[in-house]
């Protein structure tokens, strides 16, 4: 028998088989850690064929309630034929500082070069990827996504990888993608109706929903139909007046019938009046009673393209539809990027309140950041459950080993060497 090892005794051996079935997250397994601490999302993407280029974004959710002080992401080609499809991250940035070429890069997010782009706890940061194809035949290939988070003077670790299918489609219609980013920061409309964004969003403030719509296929859309879903403890203020808000003031279906967006590739003049992508927003108000910092997570938005029998050029021009001409669902290549998740990340009162100070001037990224004070954000929504159910666990547990301690035989006085190891 080795020196130094005991073996478990049935009832414990249970107790622990029972605790890890007890803390293991309901669902399908999963190769990630039993209880991640962050998510990565990059759905399967559909390209028709004769569009050169297409961007979507990797959703990184922040599961802890500190913000990370790194992010680590790599993205390999592996199963892409280069001469068909590479990824590479996009010029004008917003995925971090990258490196390397087609045939495989990594890009890093701190806190001291891409603050902005770090999620605070519960929220979640969209970074983007450009996809570039060639060739006039149907194509299917893959590439794989690795990621990392790591919090304080933790070195990342690889914590969430996935395989993305890229599907060439002769298919020439339109294809549409949204993206909304997290509400951070406190809004209002000004005289000219611009969006104007200052500091931190407090309890009792008014922030905005914005989500940017592109037209990224072959065919022009007549319209746009945006369907909203706020989190809970938001709601929406002044919607207008293309927008039917339910009476929970939380749920918004927005039909834009007179927007057309033509196809990416068709808008090279500035000023036809028509667009291939559009950005939307809406006021939202947190109440004053909120208890902050905290996160509400668990806002959507979905969007779908509408036609009409008129050109979308000359839908711009309309000012209103004719009597004969209702608009209908667009066909979509791909509407696996037609919805996109955002939380509300609501600051600590300025005044010192509860959670601490976080400032009128913050850019509104905080929450803990691992170096101790008032600690970070609650996390409403479906990372709750998560955290609530481990805690469950764990104080299950502990009462369980309490009555195995109990039921075991007492060591007598003077041996304390042959406590049995639990």
């Amino acid at each position: 028998m080795a020196v130094g090892h005991r073996r478990l005794t049935r009832s414990v051996a249970a107790a622990l088989l029972l605790l890890a079935g007890m803390a293991a997250p309901a669902g399908p397994a999963s190769a990630v850690e039993p209880s991640p601490t962050f998510a990565l999302d990059l759905p399967d993407t559909t390209i028709p064929l004769g569009v050169a280029k297409k961007r979507v974004h990797l959703k990184l959710t922040n599961l802890t309630d500190e913000t990370p002080t790194e992010i680590l992401f790599y993205v390999r080609p592996k199963e892409l034929d280069e001469a068909r499809a590479h990824v590479i991250w996009p010029q004008g940035g917003g995925s971090g500082e990258c490196d390397g070429d087609t045939a495989g890069f990594y890009c890093r997010i701190g806190s001291s070069s891409s603050p902005e782009l770090l999620p605070a706890p519960g929220g979640t940061v969209d970074l983007p990827l450009d996809i570039h194809v060639r060739g006039d035949e149907p194509y299917e290939g893959r590439f794989h996504v690795e990621a990392g988070m790591a919090w304080g003077g933790e070195k990342v670790q690889i914590t969430a990888s996935d395989w993305v299918t890229l599907r060439l489609v002769d298919e020439p219609e339109a294809d549409l993608s949204v993206v909304a980013p997290d509400v951070k920061q406190s809004a209002r409309v000004d005289a000219d109706g611009r969006l104007e964004l200052s500091g931190a969003l407090h309890p009792g403030g008014t922030g905005a929903v914005r989500y940017r719509v592109v037209n990224q296929g072959r065919k022009a859309v007549g319209g746009i139909k945006a369907t909203l879903r706020l989190p809970e403890g938001a709601q929406f203020t002044r919607p207008p007046k293309e927008c039917a808000v339910g009476t929970d003031q939380r749920s918004a279906v927005c039909t834009y019938d007179k927007l057309p967006l033509v196809p990416v590739g068709q808008d090279t003049d500035p000023d036809d009046g028509t667009y291939s992508a559009v950005e939307f927003h809406h006021l939202v108000t947190v109440p004053a009673a909120t208890k902050a910092p905290v996160t509400l997570a668990g806002g959507t938005v979905q969007v779908e393209g509408l036609t009409g029998s008129a050109d979308a050029r000359s839908a711009a021009e309309r000012a209103e539809l004719p009597a004969n001409v209702i608009a209908v669902r667009a066909a979509d290549v791909d509407a696996d990027d037609n919805q996109d998740g955002y939380a509300v990340v609501v600051a600590a009162p300025a005044d010192g309140g509860d959670g601490g100070d976080n400032g009128d001037g913050d850019d509104g990224n905080g929450g803990g950041s691992g170096g101790g004070g008032g600690g970070g954000l609650p996390i409403t929504g479906p990372a709750a459950g998560l955290i609530a159910g481990t805690g469950l666990a764990l104080v299950a547990g502990g009462g369980i080993m309490l009555l195995l301690a109990r039921r075991r035989r007492p060591v007598p006085a003077g041996h304390g060497d042959e406590t049995p190891a639990v």
